[in-house]
């Protein structure tokens, strides 16, 4: 299913593409670090939220994801990812534990590796043990500066 239609959000690094349905709904949102896309402005609430998150605010996104095709056990992480305070981390073994899959810290690397609604689904929130960064699909200077822009240094 592709998106309708999109719009992007600048900040220091690139910028955030939203990826939308005609109904709204979010069915991706991407990091174009490499200005691929055209900018696109919108004058939704999600882009002024998203706005405000890069200006180094606490934002609660209210938005209906398109979760078309996402796992039953992906939700589960996604869900759990989702409620991650702003400004606080945890480990891929503890979001493992907090959904049933005691052990499955790579399972929970895997989902996080396929989030398509960064931000929304903060996977940059999500750690190794012993506060090594671990992994991001977009790398690991755009974690480290999603962090930091959060007050978190890693």
């Amino acid at each position: 299913m592709k998106p309708e239609t999109y719009f992007t959000v600048p900040f220091k690094m690139g910028q955030v593409v939203v990826n939308l349905r005609a109904d709204g709904s979010v069915t991706s949102i991407d990091f174009d670090l490499e200005g691929i896309y055209n900018e696109k402005k919108t004058a939704s609430k999600l882009g002024t939220e998203m706005g405000l998150y890069f200006d180094g605010r606490e934002v609660r996104w209210e938005i209906e994801l398109d979760l078309a095709g996402v796992t039953d056990f992906n939700r589960r992480v996604y869900d759990r990812v989702a409620r991650i305070p702003y400004g606080q981390i945890s480990t891929y073994g503890e979001i493992a534990r907090d959904v049933g899959c005691s052990g499955g810290g790579r399972a929970v690397g895997q989902a996080m590796a396929g989030n398509r609604f960064p931000l929304v689904v903060p996977c940059h929130r999500v750690i190794s043990r012993g506060r090594a960064i671990g992994g991001f699909s977009s790398g690991i200077d755009l974690k480290r500066y999603l962090l930091r822009l959060e007050g978190i240094d890693i």
